[in-house]
């Protein structure tokens, strides 16, 4: 009995695994609006039901999209091992190295999600969200370096924060990164220079 639920809970796996590989694929080629369940489906080796069975909706699958980009590229581990770095500093500058390791991970997709939810309502609650969880998270490290008084003037948190947060947020990192024909996943060595205005890394 237990080898069989073992086994039923891998194939629900499995075909998660390839529902979600399918939908990055066609959502990367085609877009969110000429995204297709039933090309989806078929990519997959499933029918639409057992997408819906997953997903309950096609926004649903988009989310589960984004989740699954978090999940493989390991940023919440990432952002729990850059806050548990002792030194604010030290922190800071490991967080920062992180967001551009994740944006590194799948630009392509990144690059769907983030103009997608400038047009799309809904899309944009799925990032929005993602994107509210990512300035909590600068604004702690931020934190830690106003506690140790390395704030320069006139920044306080909310300022810093909101400086940190669009800095290193996508946009303008793969702004960067394009017109310098650099990678993205290195780009954290650029942006702390920048940053120093804003914050004290010495």
């Amino acid at each position: 009995m237990a080898r069989e639920t073992g086994l039923r809970a891998a194939n629900v796996q499995r075909t998660r695994r390839g529902i979600l590989d399918a939908a990055r694929r066609h959502l990367v080629e085609s877009g969110y609006h000429r995204l297709s369940l039933e090309d989806v489906a078929a990519d997959a080796g499933v029918t639409r039901v057992t997408i819906y069975r997953h997903f309950d909706s096609k926004l649903g699958l988009l989310d589960a999209v984004g989740e699954d980009l978090a999940q493989r590229s390991g940023l919440v581990a990432g952002m729990r091992e850059a806050a548990e770095i002792g030194d604010p500093a030290a922190a800071f500058t490991a967080m920062v190295g992180e967001l551009c390791r994740f944006w590194g991970a799948d630009p392509e997709l990144l690059r769907r999600l983030i103009s997608l939810s400038a047009v799309d309502p809904e899309a944009h609650q799925v990032v929005a969200g993602r994107e509210d969880w990512r300035h909590a998270q600068i604004g702690g490290f931020v934190r830690r370096l106003a506690d140790a008084g390395r704030l320069r003037e006139p920044f306080g948190v909310r300022q810093a924060t909101v400086v940190v947060g669009t800095v290193t947020g996508f946009p303008a990192c793969d702004e960067i990164a394009t017109r310098l024909r650099t990678d993205l996943t290195g780009l954290g060595r650029m942006l702390l220079p920048l940053l120093g205005s804003v914050v004290r890394l010495d």
